[in-house]
């Protein structure tokens, strides 16, 4: 099976074991089958899938052009949710407050991935953190399980994007294969 790709904002650490904290109780009640690990959380901004070495070159040329001109983010986590049907969930994932920063960078990311040729998912852009997936309990899943783990605002800084390659039969699954760095406020022109 061929790798796949994919641009996303980097975590930092702290904001990784926060969330590893919240997730350890849920475990317990919440039987996913599948918990994300901690070093592969993440916020995708464009899935590629498989890709050539070539269309991967132009993305990150384009995408070196033009990443200067965003700064550091600030974001915030604050809430949980899921994906799928409401009793049964495919996904459960932690949640960022809306930041119109973020949806520039996601535009600007699939913008350069469109040029450069791939074709990407244009459903409507939902930030989030994957946390687990497949629910995989005997009773349905209802909303309110989740009301018991609800955060306290998590404030944090994302610099920097990555192109990850997943490697299926690895953990963490996902290995860095390029980084790109956002401007610092005093580094803007």
């Amino acid at each position: 099976m061929a790798n796949h790709y994919f641009y996303a904002v980097m975590l930092p650490e702290a904001l990784k074991q926060k969330l590893q904290q919240a997730t350890a109780g849920m475990k317990s009640s919440l039987p996913f089958q599948r918990w994300v690990h901690r070093d592969d959380a993440h916020i995708t901004l464009a899935f590629l899938g498989a890709a050539e070495e070539a269309q991967l070159e132009k993305a990150n040329r384009l995408i070196a052009d033009k990443i200067s001109t965003f700064r550091v983010l600030p974001l915030v986590f604050d809430h949980f949710g899921t994906f799928g049907k409401k009793e049964q969930p495919r996904v459960l994932w932690a949640g960022i407050q809306e930041s119109q920063p973020l949806f520039d960078l996601e535009r600007m990311v699939a913008g350069c991935c469109l040029e450069a040729g791939f074709s990407l998912d244009r459903r409507p852009f939902h930030p989030h953190i994957t946390l687990a997936r497949k629910w995989g309990g005997d009773r349905p899943f209802a909303a309110g399980m989740l009301d018991r783990y609800l955060p306290e605002p998590v404030p944090f800084s994302a610099d920097r994007i990555v192109l990850y390659r997943t490697n299926l039969h690895k953990t963490p699954k996902y290995e860095i294969v390029q980084s790109f760095r956002l401007a610092d406020a005093q580094n803007l022109k």
